[in-house]
């Protein structure tokens, strides 16, 4: 994934994590529970709860930024309709761990981009640290999604020992 070069990328980075975490994950993990109906709940409701965290977050950092909320998919992300039907748990997981680790990815990046860019958006230093410090957050949970999805999936761990 390229790195953010410029408060524009960063900005419109925010904006599709925000559609993201708001409109899509929300829009498949409630497709799942319709087709699951009652298999893996708990594991949905987990993801379910955390983006509706990460969206208030989002929110909250882009409303101190001055960046406008979208209200239609922007520019570049699909306008994915979720058809779970006739698939099994399993491949349902897979669907949603590719935006789990898609969300991972996007927010870690954000934690990498040079400090100038933070500066532009929040001049107050307390707020840079404070907004670079959640999205390490929200990347960890995103991370700890991707496992739930990926033990659904049926993946496995290589498991290391001495040499």
């Amino acid at each position: 994934m390229a790195g953010i070069k410029d408060k524009e990328t960063l900005k419109s980075q925010l904006q599709k994590m925000y559609w993201i975490e708001t409109e899509m994950e929300q829009l498949v993990v409630w497709e799942s529970r319709i087709e699951l109906m009652g298999e893996d709940v708990d594991a949905l409701e987990r993801l379910a709860n955390d983006s509706d965290k990460h969206g208030l977050k989002l929110k909250n950092w882009m409303e101190k930024a001055d960046i406008p909320l979208p209200d239609k998919i922007p520019r570049g992300l699909p306008q994915k309709v979720f058809d779970f039907e006739s698939m099994d748990s399993p491949e349902m997981f897979k669907a949603i761990m590719k935006y789990e680790i898609l969300s991972r990815d996007v927010y870690k990046n954000i934690t990498k981009i040079e400090p100038y860019i933070i500066e532009e958006l929040f001049p107050d230093e307390n707020d840079q640290k404070n907004f670079l410090k959640e999205m390490e957050h929200i990347s960890k949970e995103e991370e700890g999604h991707r496992q739930i999805c990926e033990e659904r999936v049926g993946g496995f761990k290589t498991i290391r020992g001495k040499s």
